[in-house]
């Protein structure tokens, strides 16, 4: 980065929110519906990451007898287990999600610079746990997984983010748990920030490249030269 931070684009479930819990209970309730027995919520937040089909098939797709994962799931099964999940979801999605300690006031404190949302969580979703947690007026855009025609890890995504906003693309700093945040950063040309206390395995997150690596969402505040949010 050749100056200050322009403008930032974060991503939501497992760098905002920590949402894995309510995830997983709606994967499972999808897995009993068809009569499946539950996988542990390790696995199914290991899943999570590139939109709820793909959710849905690796949930279906795990043999929990054998420990087989990636079987194949029919196209019919999976319609209706998004019905069931979106059902599921929609009402519990507060449950148990909550922000994760010091959210708030990194929000706060890079304020006057504009803030983006990009997530692979339907729009719906993604207003309704916003609305919950008071989050609703904070971003100048968000952009959910199914207003786009490719999601993260295509850079386009993070572009429509940036629509209309004079900024170079070196100047945006990525904040996300994924190696799709990582990667889809990377084709914009912006700083990747890799979150290793999210969903994501660190390990994956490291491996991916990011120009840099933080434990904790405060540590956004002392890595851009801003000091003392809490």
């Amino acid at each position: 980065m050749t100056g200050p931070p322009a403008a930032f684009i974060f991503d939501l479930d497992g760098t905002l929110v920590d949402s894995g819990l309510d995830v997983a209970l709606a994967a499972n309730a999808v897995r009993s519906r068809f009569g499946l027995p539950e996988l542990p919520v390790p696995v199914l937040t290991g899943y999570v990451g590139d939109g709820v089909r793909r959710l849905l098939e690796r949930t279906l797709g795990h043999d929990a007898a054998s420990g087989r994962t990636g079987l194949p799931v029919d196209a019919g099964r999976l319609d209706e287990a998004q019905v069931v999940f979106a059902r599921h979801y929609g009402e519990h999605l507060l449950d148990h999600t909550r922000l994760y300690p010091g959210v708030r006031g990194v929000l706060a404190r890079f304020a006057d610079l504009p803030l983006h949302l990009a997530t692979n969580k339907p729009r719906a979703f993604t207003d309704a746990i916003l609305g919950g947690l008071g989050l609703e007026d904070v971003f100048r855009r968000i952009v959910g997984g199914d207003q786009v025609p490719a999601r993260k890890p295509d850079p386009a995504h993070l572009a429509a983010c940036l629509a209309g906003l004079e900024v170079r693309p070196d100047r945006v700093v990525v904040v996300g748990d994924s190696p799709n945040d990582i990667l889809a950063a990377r084709g914009l040309g912006a700083v990747a920030v890799g979150c290793t206390y999210g969903l994501g395995a660190p390990e994956q997150v490291r491996a991916a490249g990011p120009d840099h690596v933080i434990d904790a969402i405060t540590d956004l505040v002392d890595l851009f030269g801003f000091r003392g949010a809490g």
